[in-house]
């Protein structure tokens, strides 16, 4: 049995196929920066709405909250409802309203919001007799 070895030449125009590898390197770049602008253009629009709407969020809580505390007057001291006032929070005006609604005392707030739309918030008290 005679093993037969075959052995084959490159030629220098399969050498230069080979070891080009620039049109490669060009459509891996174009590849990445395409992912690249992709993740910026979704990731900066959602930052800035989750931006928005944390500030929003935490704009409601503080002034439900400075709601509760100005509402404790009218349902403690027996102060008398309807009373309306101004005041400044974080630069905004804000009005605090006070009404009687049947046994109740309603308190509501308004203001102008983050994203420039008016809002408020209203909250019900029963007055200690």
């Amino acid at each position: 049995m005679k093993i037969c070895k075959l052995y084959f030449h490159l030629g220098e125009e399969e050498d230069i196929f080979v070891n080009n590898h620039k049109g490669f390197t060009l459509l891996e770049v174009l590849v990445a920066t395409t992912i690249i602008f992709m993740l910026i253009t979704t990731m900066v629009p959602l930052t800035t709405l989750l931006t928005k709407e944390r500030k929003l969020a935490s704009e409601n809580l503080i002034l439900a909250n400075m709601l509760h505390d100005e509402l404790q007057p009218f349902l403690w001291n027996n102060k008398s409802a309807p009373k309306q006032f101004q005041k400044k929070v974080n630069s905004k005006k804000v009005i605090f309203s006070f009404t009687r609604e049947d046994d109740f005392i309603k308190g509501c707030v308004k203001w102008t919001n983050v994203k420039n739309k008016g809002d408020s918030i209203c909250l019900y008290g029963l007055p200690q007799e």
